[in-house]
């Protein structure tokens, strides 16, 4: 068993190049120092530092060593961090994934109405895009992700699944666009054929995978211009006049200086929202009240921006 102190005494000179400022760092001796990387190298029997100059450098073991105990060492932490909330008495805490757009519309709500009925509870918000396989997914409490609407969704193991809403997709376009001069309320997929696209999400998630086979079924491929991982860039492109982008309707702005935006139909691609409940959660008070904040809140803008459309 690898002594935990020692481990994060090997880690900091690791981080801070050499013994002396290690010991700065720490607030110890160097020979404090010295004395604990000697008794991790002996009781894990690996080289971790060589000698350069009058200092030293780590091993390539020292390296893989460092990069490989991160996971553990974050898990530490929450743990002191529960055990600081338990001996202060505060109710918990709770962890709720998103992508960026629920994050935006609906989490606020969900904070406000948490923070009301539960004075005391530690919220962590993450964003999730990068999917289930991210190593932080295990950890989430709530974790909002979406599925294709014309796909039966999938199970996760060890969570419930709840489907919050589904939605369309729009064609976000310069102000006075052509395309929006021509269609007044819905636009055909086909129409954007041969028009320049910016990209705005990560490749092969839902998303991507949903706008793919949509425009594949209209009979084109888009004819991407720019590419950003973030919406809130696409849109700013689009409001330069670089190009248009394909959005789902909750990450599309009520209002935008420079731009406009239109249903796509013909065919309509569109996604469902879904938020997976971790088992080991499902039953605690704070995340049976967020899931009612977060059925209020996906009405709430479902109903403001039916009427604005």
């Amino acid at each position: 068993m690898i002594d935990v102190q020692r481990l994060r005494v090997f880690r900091a000179v690791v981080a801070s190049g050499s013994v002396q400022a290690a010991a700065d760092h720490l607030g110890y001796t160097p020979s404090a120092v010295s004395q604990q990387i000697s008794a991790l190298q002996r009781e894990t029997g690996l080289v971790l530092f060589e000698k350069a100059g009058r200092g030293i450098t780590p091993t390539a073991t020292a390296k893989v060593l460092a990069a490989e105990s991160e996971d553990l060492m974050d898990s530490l932490n929450r743990l002191g961090g529960v055990v600081d909330h338990l001996r202060e008495g505060r109710t918990g805490s709770l962890t709720i994934g998103a992508f960026s757009s629920a994050a935006q519309f609906w989490l606020p709500a969900v904070a406000k109405g948490l923070r009301r009925d539960f004075p005391e509870l530690v919220l962590d918000l993450t964003l999730n895009e990068l999917g289930p396989e991210s190593p932080a997914a295990g950890r989430r409490d709530l974790d909002i992700t979406t599925e294709d609407a014309d796909v039966d969704g999938v199970e996760r193991p060890g969570h419930s699944r709840h489907v919050l809403t589904e939605e369309g997709y729009r064609v976000a376009a310069p102000r006075g666009h052509e395309l929006l001069d021509e269609w007044d309320t819905q636009v055909p997929l086909g129409a954007l054929a041969g028009q320049p696209v910016i990209d705005n999400d990560y490749h092969g998630n839902t998303c991507t995978r949903i706008i793919r086979n949509a425009c594949r079924a209209a009979g084109f491929s888009p004819r991407y211009v720019a590419r950003s991982e973030d919406h809130h860039t696409a849109l700013a492109f689009v409001a330069a006049g670089v190009g248009v982008t394909i959005l789902p309707a909750l990450a599309v702005p009520e209002s935008m200086a420079g731009v406009d935006s239109r249903e796509l139909v013909n065919p309509t691609p569109r996604r469902r929202i879904v938020v997976h409940v971790r088992d080991g959660a499902a039953d605690a008070p704070q995340v049976r009240r967020a899931l009612e904040l977060l059925d209020e809140a996906v009405a709430k803008t479902a109903a403001r921006r039916s009427v604005l459309t």
